[in-house]
C-alpha cells in the first residue's frame, strides 16, 4: 500500500522532472503556482471593479435609489449584470477551461467578489449605517455590485494573461454583444438616475432625435470597421449571417444599446407618467451615451485580443 503513490508519483516526478527543464525556475512551487495565479486572478478582477466602479460608488443618487428602488427592479437590474458577468467570463474568467456548470460558478464567484468590493467601499464612505435598515443597506450594495462586477468582468477578460503556450481564441458576435451591453450598462448607468436624463428627453425634438439615433450609429460602425482588421485578431468574422458583418454588428449592438437604457429607465422609474413621444426620447438620448459605452468596449475588446494574440506567439 505504501509503495503505490511513490510508483505512481515516479511517473508524475519524471514529468515533472522534464517539465523544469523547459520552464523558469521561479515557477517549480509546485502547487504554489495555481495557488499564486489564482490570487493574482483575484486581485486583478478587485482592483478592476474598484477602478470601474468608484465613480459610481461617490455618486448621492446611487446611494439614493439604492434605498428606493422596489426589489423587483433590483432583481432585474442584478439579473442583467449576472448575464453580462456570464458572458465574459464565457470571453475569459479565471479559469481558461471550464465546463457550463463552472462558467456558471466563476460569475456567481465574481459577483462575490463585487458584492465585497462593493459593500466595503460603501462601508469605508460611511454610507452603511447600521440605522439604514436591513432593506435600505442590501438595496445600496445590489445597486452598486453591478458596475463593480462590469470592472470585475472586464478585468478578467481584457486584462488577463494568456497561458503558456495558448492562443487567444477570436470572440465571435455573440461574446462581441455581451461586450457591448456591458459597456452599454455602464455608461448608461452614470447618467441614469440623474435628472440630466428626464430633460434631454423631454427636450429633444425630432430632428434631435433623428441626428442621435444617426450620429451613435455612424460612431458603432466606425469602431466595428477599426477593430475588423484582416487577420481576424479582434473577432470571428467567419462564416455568414448578419453579425459577421460590420454594418450587422453596428444594427445590433446599437438595439443592444437601446434595449439596456429602456431598462435602465423602467428600472430607475424614469418612465412613470410619460407618454409614447417622451418616452422615446429618453430612451433615444440615453442609449446615445450607451451605445458610446458599446463602442468603447468593443474597442477595448479589439485591443486585448491583439494583445493575447502577441503573449501566445
Amino acid at each position: 500500500m505504501a509503495r503505490q503513490p511513490s510508483a505512481g508519483g515516479q511517473g508524475s516526478e519524471s514529468k515533472r522532472g522534464a517539465a523544469r527543464q523547459d520552464r523558469p525556475a521561479s515557477q517549480d512551487g509546485g502547487d504554489a503556482h495555481p495557488i499564486s495565479e489564482t490570487i493574482r486572478d483575484h486581485v486583478r478582477a478587485a482592483v478592476g471593479g474598484l477602478l470601474v466602479g468608484l465613480p459610481l460608488l461617490w455618486t448621492m443618487e446611487m446611494w439614493e435609489h439604492g434605498s428606493t428602488l422596489p426589489p423587483l427592479k433590483m432583481l432585474v437590474l442584478f439579473g442583467l449584470a449576472f448575464v453580462i458577468v456570464v458572458g465574459f467570463n464565457a470571453l475569459s474568467g479565471f479559469r481558461r477551461e471550464r465546463t457550463w456548470l463552472e462558467l456558471l460558478l466563476d460569475a456567481v464567484q465574481g459577483l462575490g467578489l463585487s458584492v465585497a468590493v462593493a459593500a466595503s467601499m460603501l462601508f469605508i464612505l460611511g454610507r452603511l449605517e447600521p440605522e439604514l435598515g436591513l432593506q435600505t443597506l442590501v438595496g445600496r450594495v445590489a445597486l452598486l455590485t453591478i458596475p463593480v462586477a462590469f470592472g470585475t468582468a472586464l478585468a478578467a477578460t481584457v486584462l488577463s494573461e494568456p497561458e503558456e503556450g495558448s492562443e487567444a481564441d477570436p470572440v465571435g458576435p455573440i461574446g462581441r454583444l455581451f461586450v457591448a451591453a456591458g459597456g452599454a450598462l455602464y455608461f448608461a448607468l452614470n447618467v441614469a438616475p440623474t435628472d440630466e436624463v428626464r430633460v434631454l428627453g423631454s427636450e429633444a425634438d425630432t430632428p434631435l432625435l433623428v441626428a442621435a439615433v444617426a450620429g451613435s450609429l455612424a460612431i458603432s460602425l466606425a469602431i466595428a470597421y477599426l477593430v475588423d482588421t484582416p487577420s481576424g485578431s479582434t473577432g470571428d468574422r467567419s462564416g455568414g449571417g448578419p453579425l459577421t458583418h460590420p454594418a450587422g454588428e453596428t444594427v445590433a449592438a446599437y438595439a443592444v444599446a437601446l434595449l439596456v437604457a429602456a431598462i435602465l429607465l423602467v428600472s430607475f422609474g424614469l418612465n412613470d407618467g410619460l407618454g409614447l413621444r417622451a418616452l422615446v426620447g429618453h430612451v433615444v438620448m440615453l442609449g446615445t451615451l450607451a451605445s458610446f459605452g458599446s463602442a468603447a468596449a468593443r474597442l477595448m475588446l479589439g485591443g486585448g485580443s491583439d494583445q493575447q494574440e502577441k503573449a501566445g506567439s
